[in-house]
């Protein structure tokens, strides 16, 4: 006979295990809002006394202030933490102390003073993740910025590495390396994001390949930001006396309208808006030797006025010496990027007291480099192949009617003084007025370059559209 009140379910014994096993179950996946980076941080302080101390009147003992944490951030996938430094400590101790934290927190950190109160405050960036061997091309261009002249570099472990040109600390860029590092494949991509990202009213191009144009043959028959192209080394020199006299001609302009450079003139002015130049040379080892030395001085006389002008040089060499790379050529170009190279041209880059950090590149990995300009951070060059390229670059072109109409001469700098009516009413320009002067359509044309004109500026814009 069965007994009717055999087992019954404990409801209460089931429902308080299920609650322990979810418990358990957030404890072991569910991670935790613990911060412990500034925990070791300060123990790495602690270890290494890196502190103020003082030591008050009728005392024994000293007293020891650190760093105050004052404020955590996240900057992309990096932490951001910034401290207060107390008086009487000084940076050289809180520097000494960095291989100590990321030996602690197993990350690189980077050190920097803030801008707005450098001698009170400073941040420490602790980066995450890992540096990849290869980075495929992503369209760089829509992380790029339009207020300004912005190129990018590479990827870090921060982020998109970027250069703003139309900064008055970074007119110009220096790229080194050896051959096959991927300093082609840098140029690739910075002239696919221009063109991706701005107009023919922003930046005109002017190329100088003299590796036999075989490099800017993948942009296309006429790019449409490309105004010049030369191919031999002969011809750097008109390039540099041309650009010499744009530069002097804008000066001139600017000097009429009280303006101080090209930013404030295209503001003041946005009727007679004037598009800043690029001009890229291709591999300057073939400017070595002594009748190429009057080009190099031409080349290191025109980076040193044309930041103002809006004028802007970007230098590729796979083997630089002190003879090509003269010490006021660098002092004018404070971006470089440096590939894989040997210390003696690492030397010529970065100076002698900042080419250790070649060291760190990895031989193995095409595309890496160390970008050098406010600080050094290693980066991954995204490739772009061929097709890529053409690919990009075929909606990028110039349209038949405007190549027609477009010479050599419209594009071209003149090399003799435009004459304007306004210099002719200056009491400079005054004993002008009494000679004969014929206005041709190469004089008029030659205007556009420094002012450029209405139908003109139509015509690019229906190209780019």
């Amino acid at each position: 006979m069965t007994d009717k009140s055999s087992v019954r379910p404990d409801i209460i014994g089931l429902f308080s295990s299920t609650i322990v096993q979810i418990g358990r179950f957030a404890l072991r996946n569910i991670p935790r809002h613990r911060d412990s980076h500034p925990g070791r941080i300060m123990l790495s302080w602690k270890r290494n006394d890196v502190c103020a101390e003082t030591k008050e009147r009728g005392k024994d003992y000293v007293t020891k202030e650190y760093p105050r944490l004052i404020e955590k951030t996240w900057k992309g996938h990096n932490r951001v933490f910034k401290y207060r430094i107390p008086t009487g400590l000084n940076h050289s101790k809180l520097i000494k102390s960095i291989d100590d934290i990321e030996f602690d927190l197993k990350s690189e950190v980077l050190f920097k003073l803030l801008e707005n109160d450098p001698k009170s405050h400073f941040s420490l960036t602790v980066l995450s993740g890992h540096l990849l061997d290869f980075i495929a091309y992503t369209n760089e261009a829509e992380h790029l910025k339009l207020d300004g002249l912005w190129i990018p570099i590479g990827w870090s472990r921060r982020g998109l590495e970027t250069l703003d040109l139309s900064s008055s600390n970074s007119p110009h860029l220096m790229i080194g390396g050896t051959t096959g590092g991927g300093k082609s494949t840098l140029a690739r991509l910075i002239f696919a994001c221009l063109h991706m990202r701005y107009t023919r009213d922003d930046v005109r191009l002017w190329l100088c390949d003299l590796k036999h144009g075989n490099d800017i043959a993948v942009l296309g028959e006429d790019p449409l930001l490309v105004d010049r192209v030369v191919t031999q080394p002969e011809e750097i020199a008109g390039i540099m006396d041309d650009l010499s006299v744009v530069i002097g001609e804008r000066y001139e302009l600017f000097k009429r309208h009280k303006c101080t450079d090209l930013k404030s003139f295209n503001k003041r002015h946005p009727q007679k808006r004037l598009p800043r130049i690029i001009c890229f040379v291709d591999e300057l080892t073939k400017l070595e030797g002594k009748e190429f030395d009057k080009t190099r001085e031409k080349m290191t006389k025109m980076t040193g006025e044309a930041r103002g002008a809006g004028v802007h040089v970007i230098l590729s060499c796979h083997r630089p010496t002190i003879d090509i790379v003269s010490g006021t050529l660098k002092n004018n170009i404070p971006a470089v990027v440096a590939f894989r190279c040997n210390p003696v041209s690492a030397q010529v880059l970065l100076g002698k007291g900042n080419w250790e950090g070649t060291m760190a590149i990895d031989k193995d990995v095409e595309g890496r480099a160390l970008f050098s300009f406010k600080d050094q951070v290693l980066v991954q060059v995204p490739y772009i192949n061929d097709d890529e390229i053409e690919t990009i670059m075929s909606a990028y072109q110039k349209p038949q009617k405007a190549q027609a109409e477009t010479s050599i001469e419209v594009v071209k700098a003149p090399k003799e003084p435009i004459i304007h009516e306004e210099i002719i009413k200056s009491s400079r320009k005054r004993q002008l007025c009494n000679q004969p002067r014929t206005e041709t359509h190469t004089q008029s044309a030659k205007l556009r370059l420094v002012q450029p004109h209405s139908e003109n500026t139509n015509i690019h814009k229906s190209a780019k559209e």
